[in-house]
């Protein structure tokens, strides 16, 4: 089996606008009506098109006399940089507000527009709602307020709005902390997506700041085979060879195990669920070995104890007669901490068989856990609302988190909005949305912290 790399060009010519946008746009004072105009900027990526997002925030951030800087990737993707200095004499360090611009497709199945949808129900509906951008617009809102205020800061503040997200930051954080890692120098905590806070009945069970999450290897796998006629028995084809393979994937044993910091978070919140729940986390060594485990994990929880492989596309022919001479599957999988990714990535190749080609789109080396002791996440702890305790979390998911900590930069994923259970569907599904009720929430949250955090 052959196995190829894709890496981006890191080091090619940037274009670097500063100063202001060429046209002052109007704009809303409202949070709520800036993050319906920002939803209807279609960033579906791919490709991304982020450069309207970039000109809509910029001109927010322009009309406050602040200054901004686009940074721009070899393959033109842009990303939005504003920063507010702390006092010259007492600069304890800078604290990075963070949020993608770009979104996941839209795809089938929706009841509302998805870019255009104006707010209904007393919500806020379309593609981020969620997933990134009323985190951004939070973040924004804050910003401008700490602007606006006058305080003396002890902390600088930066304003990042990135792209290429959902496609694996490559474009975007990666890019910017390979190539400008000036802009980070100074940094002592990034604060962006993968907060999980929990509610129920309108109460504030925990705020989950996410410290820790899997790593990213995503496969292109693909068979070849001789082509030729529909009508002819070519068992040999391409398509035969990558059904058998995929099913043998599928098929497989799957290792459940309890690592570190998914053991420390799930004890962590067993305090506040219910007993069916810390039962099982209790008893989660012994579940581990049972014959089905699954059978007896509470819905999601294998997420956390398993390196999943998902496989989420299939490519062939174009046309039902016409065998093909290639055939691929790309493979999203997930690694836990620990994991070995060349001893996986060895497996997954023994697994699909030595004629297949596989191709590493994304991967990350392994990247240590956001400290708890560092003083913004001390200092979120103590100024969040609600009584309600502080959770150092886990996440299967990945975020762009992992590019600040692979440089040893404690990078949070926090998130000021509080869900309840049903709220946050259709995440990267249809029909997505937030309450408003929920947004301005967030914002007035978002806006307190991040005072008490950063200034005097």
């Amino acid at each position: 089996m052959r196995r190829l790399f894709v890496r981006t060009l890191l080091f090619a010519p940037v274009l670097l606008l500063i100063g202001s946008p060429a046209a002052d746009t109007e704009t809303t004072d409202s949070p709520t009506e800036w993050l319906a105009e920002y939803i209807a900027i279609d960033t579906s990526n791919p490709p991304g098109n982020e450069t309207p997002a970039v000109a809509f925030l910029r001109a927010i951030l322009h009309r406050e006399g602040i200054e901004t800087s686009v940074f721009v990737s070899p393959r033109g993707r842009p990303s939005l940089y504003a920063r507010l200095d702390a006092e010259p004499d007492a600069d304890q360090g800078a604290v990075v507000l963070t949020h993608h611009m770009d979104v996941v497709p839209a795809g089938p199945g929706w009841t509302v527009e998805p870019f255009s949808q104006p707010p209904e129900d007393d919500r806020i509906w379309g593609r981020g709602a969620v997933d990134d951008k009323s985190l951004g617009i939070a973040h924004l809102a804050a910003f401008i307020d700490l602007a606006r205020s006058k305080l003396k800061l002890k902390h600088s503040v930066v304003f990042l709005a990135v792209a290429d997200e959902e496609t694996g930051g490559k474009e975007g954080t990666g890019w910017l902390i390979e190539r400008h890692p000036e802009l980070f120098e100074d940094t002592v905590a990034v604060l962006g997506e993968g907060g999980l806070n929990r509610a129920y009945g309108g109460r504030v069970l925990w705020w989950g700041i996410e410290v820790s999450q899997k790593r990213p290897l995503w496969l292109r796998v693909t068979a070849w085979g001789r082509g030729g006629h529909g009508s002819m028995l070519n068992l040999g084809s391409a398509p035969h060879q990558l059904a058998k393979a995929v099913a043998r994937l599928v098929d497989r044993p799957l290792e459940y195990r309890v690592t570190p910091p998914v053991s420390h978070y799930l004890e962590s919140v067993a305090l506040y669920q219910s007993d069916a729940f810390a039962a099982m986390v209790d008893s989660l060594d012994d579940i581990i070995t049972r014959p089905e485990p699954h059978r007896d994990l509470l819905p999601g929880i294998p997420n956390y104890l398993l390196d999943t492989v998902q496989v989420n596309v299939l490519e062939a022919g174009e046309q039902i007669n016409v065998v093909p001479t290639s055939a691929s599957a790309l493979i999203d999988a997930r690694l836990l901490p620990g994991t070995d990714q060349e001893d996986f990535l060895a497996r997954i190749e023994e697994t699909l068989g030595a004629d297949l080609d596989i191709e590493v789109l994304l991967d990350a080396p392994p990247a240590p856990v956001a400290s708890i002791e560092n003083s913004i996440y001390q200092c979120l702890s103590r100024s969040l609302p609600g009584n309600a305790p502080t959770v150092p979390s886990f996440i299967p998911g990945i975020t762009d988190s992992r590019y600040f900590r692979q440089q040893k930069i404690d990078a949070y994923g926090f998130s000021p909005f509080v869900f309840e259970p049903t709220e946050a569907i259709g995440v990267h599904g249809k029909n997505e949305k937030i309450s408003i009720a929920t947004f301005e929430r967030g914002v007035e949250t978002m806006r307190r912290v991040l005072k008490a955090c950063v200034a005097y």
